[in-house]
């Protein structure tokens, strides 16, 4: 007996949860990515029971688990397919009766068979179309060697999977090992000096178990349960995968000192076990060049990212990012990243393929504005006072203005604005963006333009 169980269309798709759910009562799975997963329930009656209880006893795995599932169980993997890709809720079928369940089945329903996918049988389904073909019933009463004559390899593998016939054995993959690592303390730590030396030791042995696997390292969960059996988790989003033990150890750290575990945001609580989980994916392979200038690895990057967060404040370092609105002066950050194609094109840049660059235009916005004086004659700024240091830039020499800009003024908030802007250049040769506030008449330099 084989099983197959299908995400339904209104259930959230979450990694992996079909395949612990399968994982759980079989020994032999085969996934088809999050959605579908298809395992081997032979023996399982002697354990869970009927095949009727088996398939019940998932669909419920699922649910729980927070993913509504459509469940088929037959003698044959085909079979439970396409029963569970078509049919909705439960179907069990007794061994030896796939013919009869599939002949209701539309044709349409084949091409759920992940063969399908190629045009060849694209154009099968077709041609059996044009035949009036309209059931598996009506495919499976023809004979097949009249269809294979007529319509190749692709249309006995059709016909043979309207009987339920499988033509390749279930491929069952191997569980994807866990880079895990426990460490139960006789002694209790409360401090982030101690906590190191036992990071370094679990650390040092993801490391080598990331080495053999050739694997890096994407995400890091660390599990610290306190001596009040309350546990803390936090969890960290890798740039690039990792796989250097004294990085991933600081990152750790890092982390630890901004978000210390416990009640207390001050002071470390004790801590009994720690535990460090690894997301992992494929090594990263790079090939430096003699002849381009070196840059920061992203592993570099993204310890000085984490020690800049653990000083300012992560909500204080990010890479800029422009709102979706229409006022250009809004702006947020974002988690910084380093993108490991612009490391690589960077390494492999070298001088001689610098191209020359057309001027253009660049404002360097003030983070706040400098509030300022100024002296306009009909209405057009002449000589800027800088308010703040008693002292006057000066005199303009050019000006371009002013270009109005307002809005928000359709809703009620107080985020409405209406400006008049102005790009003035001084007789040092400096290129200021002034505003004016056209309801309180105040000046203000945003910025300089290079």
């Amino acid at each position: 007996m084989f099983l197959c169980l299908v995400r339904d269309s209104l259930s959230p798709s979450i990694p992996g949860v079909l395949e612990s759910v399968a994982r759980a009562c079989s020994p032999r799975v085969e996934p088809h990515g999050d959605d579908v997963v298809v395992c081997d329930a032979r023996g399982l009656t002697r354990v869970i029971g009927e095949p009727a209880v088996i398939a019940e006893e998932m669909r419920r795995m699922a649910w729980d688990r927070g993913v509504g599932v459509r469940v088929a169980i037959a003698g044959t993997h085909t079979a439970a397919w396409l029963l569970a890709h078509v049919r909705p809720g439960l179907t069990v079928v007794t061994p030896g009766d796939e013919a009869q369940t599939l002949a209701r089945l539309p044709m349409t329903a084949l091409a759920m068979l992940p063969e399908c996918r190629a045009r060849i049988f694209s154009d099968v389904l077709a041609t059996l179309d044009r035949w009036g073909v309209s059931t598996l019933g009506d495919l499976a009463r023809l004979p097949r060697a009249d269809v294979s004559s007529r319509l190749g390899l692709a249309g006995a593998r059709l016909h043979q999977a309207a009987w339920g016939e499988d033509v390749v054995p279930l491929v069952a993959a191997a569980e994807a090992p866990r880079f895990i690592e426990r460490v139960e303390l006789e002694w209790p730590v409360d401090g982030l000096e101690p906590l190191s030396f036992v990071l370094a030791r679990v650390c040092e042995a993801l490391s080598g178990a990331l080495e053999r696997a050739d694997r890096g390292a994407v995400t890091i969960t660390t599990r610290l349960t306190l001596v009040n059996k309350s546990l803390a988790e936090r969890t960290l989003t890798l740039p690039a995968p990792m796989r250097d033990a004294k990085v991933l150890r600081t990152l750790i750290l890092l982390d630890l000192e901004a978000h210390p575990p416990g009640t207390d945001a001050e002071h470390f609580a004790g801590i009994d076990i720690v535990e460090v989980e690894l997301g992992v994916t494929p090594g990263r392979i790079v090939q430096k060049s003699l002849l381009a200038h070196d840059v920061p690895a992203v592993e570099d990057i993204a310890t000085l990212v984490a020690r800049l967060q653990a000083l300012m404040g992560e909500s204080r370092v990010g890479a800029p990012v422009v709102l979706d609105t229409h006022d250009p002066r809004k702006s947020s950050l974002k988690p910084f990243v380093a993108p490991a194609f612009a490391i690589e094109r960077l390494r492999r840049a070298s001088p001689s393929s610098k191209q020359p660059q057309h001027p253009s235009a660049t404002i360097r916005r003030f983070r706040l504005p400098m509030a300022v004086r100024v002296v306009t004659e009909h209405g057009a700024p002449v000589r800027i006072v800088l308010s703040e240091r008693g002292m006057s830039e000066p005199r303009i020499t050019h000006r371009a203005g002013p270009w109005r800009t307002s809005g928000q003024w359709w809703t009620a908030d107080r985020d409405t604005w209406d400006r008049d802007e102005w790009d003035v250049s001084v007789e040092t040769g400096v290129v200021y963006r002034l505003a004016r506030d056209r309801a309180t008449d105040r000046w203000e330099v945003e910025g300089v333009i290079d």
